[in-house]
């Protein structure tokens, strides 16, 4: 059999035309370091807030034309209730003594992220994280004991409040080595942080009272009308350092973040830069550009 140009010619196109079609079959390989492009996550964290500005709820005088909690528990509607809730043996309770002491607890922080990934080592961030803070505190009440003893009663009673807080904030990122599936980051910028008080109360017995900026002020004798509170904000900053697992299409970061905030919730209050802390998770899924 004779084998002629055109065989030949055929033969060679169609191995040629084999080995690219393999090479476009094979999957292309390519590892963190080429991640880049939008990302957007979720935010979990453990907020431990600086307990400084909780001083505003802890009922001690604050500012003239409101009520302390010493004020509100003299007055002649609020003392009837209080004796009928703890029984005309209290008819001459006094305040004893103002929380010691008064911290918020910490609480759970949720939010939202956005970056661009330059490249493996440089990235643009936004977080927008919320929280609840609740804090309480006890006060002591005394009244004469009526069972012959000469040593007064003294009876521990709750104060709290609650507050809404917004952290936004916009930094940049920087990978601390070269490109793996692990890595360490460096994070830093400016925050801004917004509090919105929701409540701040007295409980005695059964019964709750809202002191939150009482005031006597109104139609009726027996009237405690309150003043709204502002929203404050202020500006501060942060910083971060954390380790990120990557995945196809996804990274996972496990960080402690240092918050930098200057928070006054009243005029008299003064506001210094506090840090508080927020060890999270982050979960962050790549909607453009290259993936690992």
């Amino acid at each position: 059999m004779i084998i002629g140009k055109k065989h030949i010619l055929f033969l060679f196109s169609l191995c040629h035309g084999m080995v690219v079609s393999a090479q476009d079959g094979e999957p292309q390989e390519v590892g963190p370091g080429a991640k880049k492009g939008f990302m957007f996550g979720l935010n979990v964290g453990y907020l431990m807030p600086n307990d400084e500005p909780a001083s505003f709820y802890d009922g001690t005088p604050k500012e003239p034309g409101f009520l302390d909690l010493n004020e509100l528990l003299g007055q002649w509607f609020i003392r009837n209730q209080v004796i009928n809730t703890l029984g005309d043996r209290a008819a001459n309770y006094r305040l004893s003594e103002y929380p010691q002491e008064y911290r918020y607890n910490n609480a759970l922080s949720i939010g939202g992220h956005v970056r661009y990934q330059f490249n493996w080592t440089h990235a643009v961030v936004a977080d927008m994280n919320f929280a609840r803070l609740r804090s309480a505190g006890l006060f002591v009440i005394e009244y004469p004991d009526n069972t012959g003893f000469t040593q007064p009663v003294y009876e521990n009673f709750e104060i709290t409040g609650e507050e809404d807080r917004m952290n936004l904030s916009l930094g940049y990122q920087v990978a601390l080595g070269a490109s793996s599936e692990f890595g360490v980051h460096l994070e830093f910028g400016p925050m801004l942080t917004s509090v919105r008080v929701r409540s701040n109360q007295v409980r005695i017995g059964d019964g709750t009272y809202n002191i939150l900026r009482a005031q006597t002020v109104g139609l009726a004798a027996d009237q405690l009308i309150t003043a709204p509170i502002p929203t404050v904000t202020s500006l501060g900053g942060y910083g971060q350092l954390g380790a990120n697992l990557e995945f196809h299409k996804f990274t996972v970061d496990l960080a402690l973040r240092v918050n930098l905030e200057k928070i006054a919730l009243y005029e008299g209050q003064e506001a210094r830069y506090r840090p508080s802390y927020l060890p999270f998770l982050r979960l962050v899924y790549q909607v453009s550009g290259s993936g690992s």
